[in-house]
C-alpha cells in the first residue's frame, strides 16, 4: 500500500513536471529565426511625384527557426494602395497581400511556399504609386527644392539574426535632374563600406546608391536627397505625415499613438535635441572638410589599372589639388604656349593672342575666354564653369581604372619631375628642364619652399617665356616692348638674361598665388561653389522632413512607429 501510494506520488509529479515543461518547449520551436543576407532596395521618384519601391530580401532560416510563413514590410506614413503591391518569393507570385495587423504596412503570407527550417528564399516586392511622400527642402543654400528621407523596411532583432548582410540602397531622381542638380544625405548609423555611387542610369536619370557588407537588417538606416522642385508636380510637395485610410482601423492607429505617451512627454526631445547640437557641431568640421573635395563619390569607385595620358593639370584635378593652384598651372600653360601675355597682375588681365594656338586644351580655351567679360563675378563664374567641366571630363577618363594607382603613378611622375631639375648641371640646363616640367612641379605639396631651395642660390637663366609673365619686368627691361592695347602678345626677346634667383623663386611662387587669388578672391567661397555642383556636401536629415523609420514586432513596434512616424517591418513577428 505505502509502495502503491509512493508511486502515484512520483506519476503525479512526473506528470506535473511534463505539463509545465511541454508548453516551454513548444514556444520555443515556434520562435522565427533567420538572417538576411542580401537586401537590396531601390526608391524611384517618378516624373509624377509618385513613389516606387523595390524590395529584394535573401531569407536564410536558421536550423531551429519556424518556417518563415509571413513576412510583414514597413511602408512610409505616406498614401498608397495594396492593390500596387505586388510580390513573389521565389519567383512565385504572393497572393496574400493585405494591410498588416503587425507593422505599418502589408503582410505578404508564403502559404504552400513559406521558407522551411535550414533553406533559404528570395523575396521580392513591388510597391507602385506611393503619394505623398516628398517635403520642402530648407536649406538655404537650395531654394526650390524637394526633399526625400527614406529608411528601408527593417526587421525585430528578436527575430532577425542578420551581421555582414550585402546591403545596398539606391535613390533614383525624377527624370530631368541634372547630373550636377541633385544633392544626397548623408546616411544615418549606415556602416557604409564603398564610397556613394554617384552617377546615371542608362535612360539617363541620376541615382545615387550606398553599399555595405557590414550592415544588418534589424537597424534602421535613414537615406535621403533632395532635387528640383520644378522636376515633379508642385502638389507632390508638402505633406509630412498622413495617417490614411489604408493603415488599419482608427482605433488600432491611436491605440499606438496612446502607447506612447512616454515618448511624448519623457525627456527624449531633450536628449535628441542635445544630441544634435553635439552632431551639428561635428558635422560642421566635416564638411568645411568636405567643401574642398571637389570630385565626385563615383571617381573613388574602385577599378583596375592606371589611366596613363592625362596631363599635369588633370593629374592636379585627380589629386585634388587646391584650386588656386590648377588655376596658376593653366595660367603657366596658356602662358608657355604663347596664348596670353599678363597685361597687369592685380586684378590679373591678360592680352590673348589672334589667332590663339591650335594646340591648346578645351580647358585653356575655356580659361582664356573667360576673360572676355570684364565684370569680376560673371569672370569667376566663368572659370567656376571651367573647372567643373574640368572635373567631369576627368571623372570619365577615369572610369575602369583604379584611382590610388593612377595618384601613385603621377606622384612617381612629380618626384622624377623635381629630381631632374635639381640634378642640371648648369643653369641652363636646369633652366631648360624647369620649363618643361613646370605644371608637374607644381603637384608638389612642398612646391613653395622646394622652388626657393632649388633656385635660391645663384642667378637664374630666365625662360624664355618670361616676358610674357611678367609685365614689370618686359617694361622696364627692354627685352620685349609694351603691347598696343589691341595688341597679340609678342614673343620676341632680344637675349637670355638674369635675375637673382631669390627674385626668381618668390614670383613664382608669391606672385602666381597672388595673380589667381584676385580672379577667384576667397579660395574657401570658390572652391565650395564649385564643390556644391561636382561633390555636393551631404545635407543633414532635417527633423520630421520626409519620414523616418521604427522597427520591430508585436507590442514594441507600436510605440516606435507611431512616435516616429515610420515604416516598421517584421519577419512573422508576433504570430
Amino acid at each position: 500500500m505505502v509502495k502503491k501510494s509512493r508511486f502515484l506520488i512520483i506519476t503525479t509529479f512526473l506528470i506535473c513536471l511534463l505539463i509545465f515543461i511541454l508548453p516551454i518547449t513548444n514556444v520555443s520551436a515556434q520562435n522565427y529565426e533567420f538572417k538576411v543576407t542580401r537586401y537590396e532596395v531601390e526608391a524611384y521618384i517618378e516624373s509624377d511625384g509618385t513613389l516606387t519601391l523595390k524590395y529584394l530580401m535573401d531569407f536564410k532560416n536558421s536550423p531551429s527557426g519556424k518556417p518563415i510563413d509571413f513576412v510583414d514590410l514597413g511602408l512610409p506614413y505616406a498614401e498608397y494602395q495594396v492593390k500596387n503591391i505586388s510580390a513573389q518569393i521565389n519567383e512565385i507570385p504572393i497572393t496574400h497581400i493585405q494591410n498588416s495587423e503587425y507593422v505599418h504596412g502589408v503582410e505578404l503570407g508564403l502559404k504552400n511556399n513559406a521558407i522551411p527550417s535550414g533553406a533559404t528564399g528570395v523575396v521580392t516586392a513591388n510597391v507602385y504609386g506611393i503619394t505623398k511622400f516628398l517635403t520642402p527642402y530648407d536649406g538655404e543654400d537650395k531654394e526650390n527644392f524637394a526633399n526625400f528621407q527614406f529608411t528601408p523596411s527593417y526587421f525585430d532583432s528578436s527575430f532577425d539574426r542578420s551581421n555582414n548582410t550585402q546591403y545596398r540602397m539606391t535613390i533614383i531622381l525624377p527624370p530631368g535632374v541634372g547630373t550636377d542638380q541633385g544633392v544626397y544625405y548623408k546616411p544615418g548609423k549606415f556602416p557604409q563600406t564603398q564610397e556613394v555611387e554617384a552617377s546615371t542610369t542608362t535612360d539617363g536619370r541620376v541615382y545615387y546608391s550606398w553599399y555595405s557588407d557590414e550592415a544588418d537588417t534589424h537597424t534602421s538606416y535613414l537615406f535621403g536627397a533632395a532635387f528640383p522642385a520644378s522636376t515633379v508636380p508642385s502638389n507632390a510637395i508638402g505633406v509630412t505625415f498622413n495617417s490614411g485610410n489604408n493603415q488599419g482601423s482608427s482605433s488600432s492607429f491611436w491605440s499606438e499613438i496612446l502607447s506612447c505617451t512616454p515618448c511624448l512627454f519623457g525627456l527624449i526631445p531633450l536628449a535628441i535635441f542635445i544630441a544634435a547640437v553635439i552632431k551639428n557641431a561635428k558635422n560642421a568640421k566635416d564638411h568645411e572638410k568636405r567643401k574642398m573635395e571637389y570630385l565626385p563619390p563615383k571617381i573613388s569607385i574602385e577599378g583596375h589599372g592606371i589611366k596613363r595620358g592625362l596631363t599635369a593639370v588633370e593629374a592636379g584635378i585627380l589629386m585634388e589639388q587646391p584650386i588656386d593652384r590648377i588655376l596658376t598651372m593653366i595660367l603657366f600653360g596658356v602662358i608657355k604656349k604663347d596664348a596670353v601675355m599678363v597685361a597687369q597682375k592685380e586684378p590679373l588681365e591678360i592680352l590673348v593672342k589672334d589667332p590663339m594656338p591650335a594646340d591648346l586644351h578645351e580647358y585653356e580655351k575655356s580659361f582664356i575666354l573667360a576673360f572676355k567679360s570684364k565684370d569680376k563675378e560673371a569672370r569667376r563664374r566663368a572659370l567656376r564653369s571651367t573647372i567643373i567641366d574640368l572635373v567631369k571630363v576627368v571623372t570619365d577618363k577615369m572610369k575602369g581604372f583604379s584611382v590610388p594607382e593612377t595618384v601613385a603613378y603621377y606622384k612617381d611622375i612629380v618626384a622624377r619631375a623635381w629630381s631632374s631639375v635639381e640634378g642640371s648641371a648648369t643653369p641652363e640646363v636646369k633652366m631648360a628642364t624647369y620649363e618643361k616640367a613646370l605644371e608637374w612641379t607644381m603637384l608638389d605639396k612642398e612646391y613653395g619652399p622646394r622652388t626657393e631651395r632649388t633656385f635660391s642660390g645663384g642667378p637664374v637663366i630666365l625662360p624664355r617665356w618670361w616676358g610674357r609673365y611678367d609685365p614689370v619686368y618686359r617694361s622696364g627691361g627692354g627685352v620685349l616692348s609694351s603691347p598696343k592695347p589691341s595688341s597679340s602678345p609678342s614673343t620676341t626677346t632680344s637675349r637670355p638674361l638674369s635675375i637673382p634667383g631669390a627674385d626668381f623663386a618668390a614670383s613664382m611662387v608669391n606672385n602666381a598665388s597672388a595673380m589667381t587669388a584676385s580672379l577667384i578672391g576667397n579660395v574657401g567661397v570658390f572652391t565650395g561653389s564649385v564643390t556644391s555642383r561636382t561633390n555636393p556636401i551631404p545635407a543633414q536629415p532635417r527633423s520630421g522632413g520626409g519620414f523616418r523609420g521604427g522597427g520591430g514586432g508585436g507590442s514594441s513596434c507600436a510605440c516606435a512607429c507611431a512616435c516616429a512616424g515610420c515604416a516598421c517591418a517584421c519577419a512573422g513577428g508576433g504570430r
